[in-house]
């Protein structure tokens, strides 16, 4: 019953845990909800089974992610960089498809640190990438700051890789009037922005499959229920900066993945990946998703206070291994088959 399965891993990665007084606390479910209505079906397993029709092996999937901000964050966050290995290790183990992290430099060195916690060896060199010998590998390809560059460079990107799919997972984008935002309502400053909108704008004029994965509104997919939410949450029919407008992205995805954070969304993808496969071990195990936290913030990642903690958006390292350890309960128990007591 893959839909029952669907919903309950959906349930779990939407698991509200922000902290009093949060920008963010209690969106999530009215999020969620709204995500689900305009896509009727659970919003992680829709992802997984698109990512599974749309990818053969050989082909290359675009890992976008990555925000951060000097003095504060400069080489970026948690939350991201950790959903989007774990995507890349299903995709690569499970699909055999050749995934590739997108991101600004400043912010790929704890993608990069994580991934290789994964077993997912990060390459720049595309030769080495589609070498398919004994160990997996994931592409590297920096994305420019320079907003004038963007447009050309995610053009160049897509005629060199030909991507079945892309993934944006924290990836920040603008609203209707081009200026992006923060969780609180705030203008970015273009130039700690990754603009990679772009490339789920030229993917729509190619046909090719986008999946976002948020947990606010500002995320790179939200374009898809970005007039609902003003409805339904008025702080967001109004943002806090001179642009007039409101926080919400308006890019738009094929597919659009609510989670409480957004590396949980990308986890319960994966987890789908493993039960729509069988296979269970295309998830992470616990001891690695430590070992991935861990490296993450000792590569620049900020988890918690600015120290070298492995938290993400406020919650323990504790919690994350938690949440792999209930995802992969569920894979399992779905893939097993029940005992036969005889009575």
């Amino acid at each position: 019953m893959p839909e029952v399965f669907g919903i309950h891993v959906d349930r779990l990665v939407t698991l509200e845990m922000k902290r009093d007084g949060a920008s963010n606390r209690g969106v999530i479910l009215p999020l969620y909800e709204t995500a689900f209505h305009k896509q009727k079906h659970p919003l992680t397993l829709l992802a997984a089974e698109k990512l599974r029709n749309a990818v053969r092996a050989g082909d290359y999937v675009m890992i976008c992610t990555g925000s951060g901000r000097p003095p504060w964050r400069p080489s970026g966050e948690t939350d991201g960089p950790l959903g989007a290995v774990s995507l890349s290790r299903a995709i690569k183990l499970g699909l055999r498809g050749r995934p590739v992290y997108v991101a600004a430099k400043p912010y790929m060195p704890p993608i990069l640190a994580a991934s290789e916690a994964a077993g997912i060896t990060p390459i720049a060199s595309k030769e080495m990438a589609e070498y398919d010998g004994f160990y997996p590998t994931a592409l590297i390809r920096d994305f420019t700051l320079k907003p004038d560059e963007a447009r050309s460079q995610a053009k160049s990107l897509m005629d060199d890789l030909k991507p079945a799919a892309i993934i944006f997972i924290e990836n920040l984008g603008p609203n209707a009037r081009g200026v992006i935002h923060s969780a609180t309502g705030y203008e970015r400053e273009s130039e700690h922005v990754v603009h990679t909108y772009h490339l789920a704008q030229e993917a729509k004029l190619r046909g090719i499959l986008t999946i976002g994965i948020g947990d606010f509104g500002n995320e790179i997919g939200f374009g898809l229920i970005a007039e609902e939410l003003k409805q339904i949450l008025p702080c967001w029919a109004k943002c806090k900066c001179s642009c007039g407008s409101d926080p919400v992205c308006h890019v738009s995805t094929d597919v659009l993945v609510v989670g409480a954070i957004s590396n949980w969304a990308g986890y319960g993808i994966a987890a789908c990946l493993a039960y729509l496969l069988k296979n269970p071990d295309l998830l992470q195990s616990v001891q690695t998703e430590r070992q991935m936290g861990i490296d993450c913030v000792y590569a620049g990642a900020e988890g918690e206070a600015g120290m070298k903690q492995p938290w993400v958006d406020g919650t323990s390292p504790e919690t994350q291994e938690a949440i792999v350890a209930l995802l992969h309960m569920l894979v399992k128990n779905a893939v097993t088959s029940t005992l036969k007591r005889g009575w």
